[in-house]
């Protein structure tokens, strides 16, 4: 099993050259069971960027504020729209530079996407890994049934990873915790 299989959370160490870039092993737990919130972006079309207008509309549709140390799911309802088709590679939605440095600035430990990548494959997809560099928070990734937490306000998120030793990202049970 990979440590970037299924659903998955990047470590540091794997969009960070830097010798000092943290393993899996290395990352604080409290990041992985923190408040979240799911943002609905179901409308945006496959091969499309995510622009920071269209999470500002998510954000004020879902009625709550993004707060820091927040974890943010993006429902793309593309697990739905490609699952078991070679689309599922390549077709996502994803963020771009300006829209991850949007959700960085707002102190988010983490956002998670249904696709395999947070950026549309290419430029974006690596920029999109190194605002989680230089901002200091990371992403997960192959997330499913965020259609469930829609309309749900804030609520716990809770996605422990295998301490792997120098891991460059691990496997996670993700879960929603509503009350």
């Amino acid at each position: 099993m990979g440590d970037h299989s299924g659903t998955h959370v990047d470590a540091p160490l794997h969009f960070d050259e830097r010798p000092e870039a943290k393993g899996i092993d290395e990352v604080p737990l409290e990041n992985f069971f923190t408040e979240a919130v799911c943002l609905d972006l179901s409308h945006k079309k496959l091969k499309s960027d995510i622009s920071i207008s269209d999470l500002e509309v998510a954000e004020r549709a879902a009625g709550i504020d993004i707060k820091p140390k927040d974890t943010v799911l993006l429902h793309m309802d593309f697990y739905r729209r490609t699952q078991g088709t070679d689309a599922y590679i390549t077709d996502f939605p994803g963020l771009t530079k300006k829209s991850a440095t949007s959700l960085g600035e707002k102190g988010i430990t983490m956002f998670g996407v249904e696709a395999v990548s947070p950026g549309r494959p290419g430029r974006n997809n690596f920029e999109v890994h190194h605002v989680c560099r230089d901002m200091g928070f990371t992403h997960m990734e192959g997330l499913v049934n965020l259609d469930k937490l829609v309309g749900l306000g804030r609520f716990r998120f809770i996605g422990f990873p295998l301490k792997i030793r120098g891991g460059s990202g691990s496997p996670i049970c993700a879960v929603a915790w509503v009350e």
